[in-house]
């Protein structure tokens, strides 16, 4: 495990935040069962967390599978994870993946589980996959309105009139859900686009003209900066070129490129590169660059030598510590001893000692009659 995945297992939220800033962090990167922090953070039920990864971690790989082939959205829903589920269908997690083991997906493991909540939920997201209020080009007018209007303008009959004031005499008060699509889901639509003053003031969207879907890839905010300031780069380009052209219509016009920059031979990095680039990756360098080694043609800076020899012997031989005869001189913590093992110890001395007198009566038994005999 690393860092980031032990922050996404404890919610650690401001150490993922900090981690973010980190250029050489590996996302996708997985522990022993293959678990990464998006999985690890979704099945937890970390939805800042979640959210955060899905957002401002520019590489992420939704589809990253663990040693038992589950997806971060199969696992949030088999734990009932339902607003990790959510962010994770909404970012373009893919619904029909399956497992390797069983062949359920992931709507199908929440229902195999017991997640019937999150199994609604899917199932709701399924049925209306794009929030059409999150795009610019919503129109908060409400579609049944002309209907419902041109309804009540028709003359009525006095059937129709009688049976209505049969209905306002005698109704009976039941409580009825929120119809689809009624009003009570537009005036939901309408606080929530991105023409309400809520949204507005609040914050400020970075692709109004893509929302959110299901099964769509959302990329990350670093992402999506980094191609609208490609995208801008390359209409000025375009019309330095044209105003160009428009000055000089009848002569030839050839763009030179700059000078390539030199490059430090450690670094894996092709020629046809950006500066940009050079100095993103210089950072995975250790040495400072005065000390990178340059091309042959133009060595640059010269690198100083270092010769490596063998250590000499040491010469310093510590003292052995001598052992002391008693414990009472030991400035230590002597393990305590207790009563009956002293005892268990003297009468073992006292057993051997008797043995080995003993066996020297034996011995000195056997060599008696010997010297007599001779």
């Amino acid at each position: 495990q690393n860092g980031l995945i032990v922050a996404c297992y404890q919610g650690y939220v401001d150490v993922v935040i900090a981690l973010a800033q980190c250029p050489h962090l590996d996302v996708n990167w997985q522990d022993n069962e293959g678990n990464t922090a998006l999985i690890t953070a979704a099945q937890a039920g970390h939805i800042t967390i979640t959210n955060y990864l899905l957002n401002y971690f520019p590489g992420l790989d939704i589809e990253k599978r663990n040693v038992f082939g589950f997806t971060a959205l199969m696992k949030s829903a088999m734990q009932g994870r339902t607003e990790c589920v959510k962010a994770l269908m909404l970012a373009g997690a893919n619904v029909h993946a399956t497992d390797p083991s069983r062949g359920l997906t992931s709507w199908e493991w929440a229902c195999y589980t017991g997640r019937s909540e999150s199994a609604f939920i899917m199932q709701k997201l399924m049925d209306r996959p794009c929030p059409e209020q999150f795009c610019d080009q919503y129109k908060p007018e409400w579609p049944k309105m002309k209907e419902l209007l041109a309804k009540a303008a028709e003359p009525k009959s006095c059937l129709q009139r009688i049976s209505e004031c049969m209905r306002a005499a005698i109704s009976f008060r039941s409580f009825y859900g929120p119809e689809e699509d009624g009003v009570l889901d537009h005036m939901v639509k309408v606080t929530t686009s991105l023409g309400s003053p809520f949204i507005a003031l609040s914050c400020r969207t970075v692709c109004p003209g893509s929302p959110p879907s299901v099964g769509k890839r959302r990329l990350a905010v670093q992402e999506i900066i980094r191609k609208q300031r490609a995208e801008e780069i390359r209409s000025q380009d375009k019309d330095h070129f044209s105003s160009y052209e428009k000055l000089f219509q009848n002569s030839k016009v050839t763009l030179i490129p700059k000078k390539k920059d030199r490059r430090a031979s450690l670094q894996p990095i092709s020629l046809a590169v950006s500066q940009v680039n050079t100095i993103a990756t210089r950072k995975a360098s250790l040495l400072p660059l005065h000390l990178l080694r340059r091309s042959s043609v133009r060595p640059g800076f010269v690198i100083p030598k270092v010769r490596i020899s063998k250590a000499p012997p040491p010469t310093f031989q510590p003292e052995k510590a001598r052992r002391r005869s008693s414990a009472k001189d030991d400035p230590y913590l002597q393990i305590p001893k207790w009563r009956y093992k002293e005892l268990k110890e003297e009468r073992k001395k006292a057993e051997e000692q008797e043995k080995k007198k003993v066996a020297e009566a034996q011995k000195q038994r056997q060599v008696s009659p010997a010297r007599c005999r001779t």
